[in-house]
C-alpha cells in the first residue's frame, strides 16, 4: 500500500513498487488534499486507467461523451489546466462541461498533463467539492508524481515489466465496453468508427446516462440506435 507521502507514492512507481491503482489514486488524492484522483490515458480519444472515487470516473466520462474538457486538453496539448472555481469558469472553453461538472458536486478541477519529452500520454485530474488554489506544495508534489507517472506509463512494459505487468492487470478498461459498442453500431448502422462513437455520445448526453452504461444496452440489444 501506497505511503501518503510523496516518497512513497513515488516508490510504488519504481521496480518492485505495486504500480499505480484506484487505491494509490486515493493516497495521491490524500496527499493533494483533493477529493479525488484519476489518471487517464491517451489512446482514440481519452481512456480512464484508475479513479479514486464514483466523482472522479463520472466526471472522466462527462468529458468523453462531451469531448471537451481540462483532462482532454491537458493530455492532448501537454498543458497545465487549474480551475480553482468552476462557477466563474463558466464563459470558458468548456461551457457545457462546465455545467456538467457543477451538476456532480465538483467546484474545483486540476488537470496536469503526463508528459515525456514530446510524447503527450495523458492526464492526471484532481477535483474538489469545495473552491480554491491548490496549495504551492500541493502543486509541486502533483508535478512531481505526474512527472514520473508519465515515465511509469511510456516506458514501463519495456523498462520495468515486474512492476508495469501487474499494474495493468488492475485497470478496469472503463470504455471496453464503448469500444465493443462503437464497433456494433458502425456495422448495425453502415457507418464510420468516428460517427458510430458520435451517436452513442450523443444519445448518452441526450439521455443524461453515463455512456458505459448505453454502451451496456447496445451490447445487450436492450437499445438500438436509429439510422439516422
Amino acid at each position: 500500500m501506497a505511503e501518503n507521502t510523496l516518497t512513497g507514492l513515488v516508490k510504488e512507481l519504481q521496480p518492485g513498487g505495486a504500480g499505480p491503482s484506484h487505491r494509490w489514486c486515493g493516497h495521491l488524492a490524500a496527499l493533494l488534499a483533493v477529493d479525488g484522483a484519476a489518471v487517464t490515458f491517451r489512446l482514440d480519444g481519452s481512456e480512464l486507467l484508475w479513479s479514486s472515487t464514483e466523482t472522479g470516473t463520472r466526471l472522466d466520462d462527462v468529458q468523453y461523451t462531451l469531448g471537451q474538457g481540462p483532462a482532454l486538453d491537458a493530455a492532448r496539448d501537454g498543458s497545465l489546466l487549474l480551475l480553482p472555481d468552476l462557477e466563474r469558469a463558466l464563459a470558458t472553453r468548456w461551457p457545457v462541461f462546465v455545467t456538467e461538472a457543477l451538476a456532480l458536486g465538483v467546484r474545483a478541477v486540476f488537470a496536469f498533463p503526463l508528459c515525456l519529452g514530446a510524447a503527450r500520454i495523458g492526464a492526471l485530474v484532481c477535483h474538489r467539492s469545495t473552491a480554491g488554489s491548490l496549495p504551492a506544495r500541493a502543486l509541486d508534489d502533483a508535478l512531481a508524481v505526474s512527472d514520473v507517472l508519465a515515465v511509469f506509463l511510456l516506458t514501463g512494459a519495456q523498462r520495468n515489466p515486474e512492476t508495469f505487468g501487474p499494474a495493468i492487470e488492475t485497470m478496469d478498461l472503463h470504455r471496453a465496453e464503448v469500444h465493443q459498442a462503437t464497433g456494433m453500431l458502425s456495422a448495425q448502422l453502415r457507418v464510420s468508427l468516428p460517427t458510430a462513437l458520435a451517436r452513442l455520445r450523443g444519445h448518452a448526453y441526450a439521455t443524461s446516462r453515463p455512456i458505459a452504461e448505453v454502451a451496456r444496452d447496445v451490447l445487450a440489444r436492450r437499445l438500438r440506435l436509429p439510422d439516422r
